[in-house]
């Protein structure tokens, strides 16, 4: 927020009501080229020239004391690159479920957090890099908890099939990871929905 002159929330009001100067001025019953010169900051208006601007904006006087009134300022968004690398980053950073339990999932989930506004094509392309990472840890994880707490199935040979269908399971995500990872700098239009 940065403050304005008094000249600046005069000009501000008369423009939000959609008033001319001569408008204005006619309406609190001032000249033209005295709003002119307010408008202007040549003068600054005080006592009954500033209670007539104000009854004829329809505000209070005291909306043009200097800490009354600010205005917004707008904050350009940050520029999006475009940078495949970055892309590739968070698609291997999902092999992190080698070296700790849901490395997977949160790894590319700061990545995406951190770069999703600057980065071309991040926002998209983490959003279904999660999902399938979560999709693959909910069904990782849940079969080698149903294997290890469930003592029916511990009878039917359930732990060893937990093994191989987990062993299995961390292939095939690997071996997606890595072929994501080749396909982005041949096809990124293809691999982020573009194209």
């Amino acid at each position: 927020m940065s403050k304005q002159t008094i000249a600046e929330k005069i000009r501000t009001l008369r423009k939000s009501k959609g008033l001319s100067q001569e408008a204005l001025a006619e309406m609190a019953g001032i000249n033209l080229r005295t709003l002119q010169r307010i408008e202007n900051g040549d003068t600054i208006p005080r006592g009954e020239t500033l209670r007539l601007l104000a009854q004829a904006l329809g505000v209070e006087v005291e909306t043009f004391s200097a800490d009354t009134f600010t205005v917004p300022v707008a904050i350009p968004p940050a520029p999006v690159i475009d940078d495949p690398g970055a892309l590739k980053l968070l698609n291997l950073s999902a092999l992190s479920l080698w070296v700790m339990p849901f490395g997977n999932v949160l790894l590319p989930l700061a990545f995406w957090i951190y770069k999703r506004n600057s980065v071309a094509g991040v926002a998209e392309f983490g959003k279904r890099v999660l999902q399938f990472q979560i999709a693959w840890t909910v069904l990782t994880y849940g079969i080698a908890f149903i294997a290890m707490f469930s003592p029916f199935f511990g009878h039917l040979g359930m732990p060893q099939f937990a093994l191989y269908a987990t062993s299995a399971l961390l292939v095939v995500n690997t071996i997606a990871i890595i072929w994501t990872h080749f396909q982005i700098g041949r096809r990124k239009d293809r691999i982020l929905g573009l194209g």
